[in-house]
């Protein structure tokens, strides 16, 4: 059973439909600490029985081939307003592939602003159909293996570096240019995922800082999230990861 930590759900995510509910149903979930989702508390058991409020399917319209724009349009409005019962909503796009470039501009907004309580779930067999811009901003979770386990293990790895990463800026640069070594031998979609799990991170400390009123630590973090922004600017752009890499560090290294 594939089970998240409590702590590092992203906000966005493209997989098939086989891990779509389950990544639902934990982000819904009432339990938070720990892995979810639990299976056991009630926000889990009204999104086993698909009545929970706070899971929004987005899928083709009868007889249609596409998404539209005015359909994502429509999920703009909603993913602002507060959820019902769980802490956060959960918003799943099947065949998000069909989507046409005016509707993944569209939720591209959406996805570059996200309230804080929403989670998107992106369902395609072809992730190469969507545009590289939304696919930066977005976690791939891989198809199940042979045997029916989740393969997490490099989201695992992404995240251990993440975390790497983030206590570099306040430690050592000799730390940050291993790490910058590390993210240049990543393929380029887990280098991807980086960005978005790194920027994630830093955002999160960042309003535990200001809301604290440390502002040496907030300067770092706003511009390690500065310098990651335009890192994924590059991307979009097709730079190379070793480039980014080496623009991040010159950056960030004091």
């Amino acid at each position: 059973m594939l089970s998240f930590d409590s702590n590092r759900l992203s906000h966005a995510y493209i997989t098939d439909d086989s891990f779509s509910d389950t990544l639902a149903t934990a982000v819904v979930c009432s339990t938070r600490n720990g892995k979810r989702p639990c299976l056991t508390c009630p926000d889990c058991s009204k999104a086993s029985r698909h009545i929970h409020p706070d899971i929004i399917i987005v899928d083709r319209l009868d007889n249609k081939q596409i998404i539209s724009v005015d359909q994502i349009r429509a999920l703009k409005k909603d993913v602002y307003i507060v959820p019902n019962d769980s802490i956060q909503k959960a918003y799943i796009v099947r065949h998000s592939d069909s989507m046409n470039t005016n509707a993944q501009n569209a939720f591209l907004q959406i996805l570059e602003e996200p309230p804080a309580h929403a989670v998107f779930i992106l369902c395609t067999d072809n992730a190469a159909a969507l545009l590289p811009t939304v696919r930066s901003r977005c976690v791939e979770l891989k198809s199940q293996t042979a045997d029916g386990q989740a393969d997490d293990s490099g989201l695992e790895v992404l995240e251990g570096l993440v975390s790497d990463f983030t206590e570099a800026l306040s430690e050592s640069n000799v730390k940050l240019v291993e790490c910058m070594f590390r993210l240049d031998k990543l393929d380029r979609l887990d280098f991807s995922d980086f960005l978005t799990l790194a920027r994630e991170r830093i955002v999160s400390q960042l309003r535990e800082c200001i809301s604290s009123g440390l502002s040496d630590k907030s300067k770092a973090l706003i511009q390690a999230e500065t310098t990651l922004l335009k890192a994924e600017e590059m991307y979009s752009l097709n730079v190379s990861t070793g480039h980014i890499a080496g623009y991040i560090c010159a950056n960030m290294v004091k």
